[in-house]
């Protein structure tokens, strides 16, 4: 009976087995996934208000208003347009920036670029772009300095022979 509180009758359960089958790759084997990108897009048609401070690749294509505080690069395409101060470590133009520009490492000023300010860098690329202002070179960054060694400081197993030159 079974409809109102009569017992009913309960079924083995038994799982399937697919031996030999397309099911035979264990999930843990599935592929990774793409290690995440820092890029960061203001694409044409938006305009952006406020302060851009972080770390990775931003590429402007539409309209930044404030300023952009970045360790990394800074791109500014054809159509993209920035009101405000800059510092990065790269800063590529080819579109318009209103604003002085500290680049830590280089600024390129491509052909149809143009920079409404003073410039600060180590590395200054003009490609026939326009600069209306002034331009400081800054002292590279140092790169982290390799250790010297000697001689004295290498380590051979014991079975090489290490013939310096002949002192007799």
């Amino acid at each position: 009976m079974g409809l109102f509180g009569g017992q009913t009758k309960q079924e083995p359960v038994t799982s399937t087995s697919y031996e030999g089958d397309m099911f035979e790759e264990p999930f843990d084997a599935l592929p990774t996934l793409p290690k995440a990108q820092d890029n960061t897009v203001i694409a044409k048609g938006i305009t952006f208000t406020g302060t851009i401070h972080g770390e990775g690749v931003v590429r402007v294509e539409g309209r930044v208003e404030g300023e952009v505080d970045l360790k990394g690069t800074l791109t500014v395409t054809t159509t993209g347009t920035v009101q405000g101060p800059i510092t990065a470590d790269v800063v590529r133009v080819a579109g318009d920036i209103t604003g002085s520009i500290t680049a830590r490492e280089s600024l390129c000023l491509e052909r149809t670029g143009c920079v409404h300010g003073d410039v600060a860098t180590a590395s200054l690329i003009v490609e026939n772009g326009r600069l209306d202002g002034s331009s400081t070179m800054l002292t590279a960054p140092e790169r982290p300095k390799e250790p010297d060694l000697s001689v004295d400081d290498l380590q051979f197993g014991e079975n090489y022979d290490l013939d310096l030159g002949s002192e007799q």
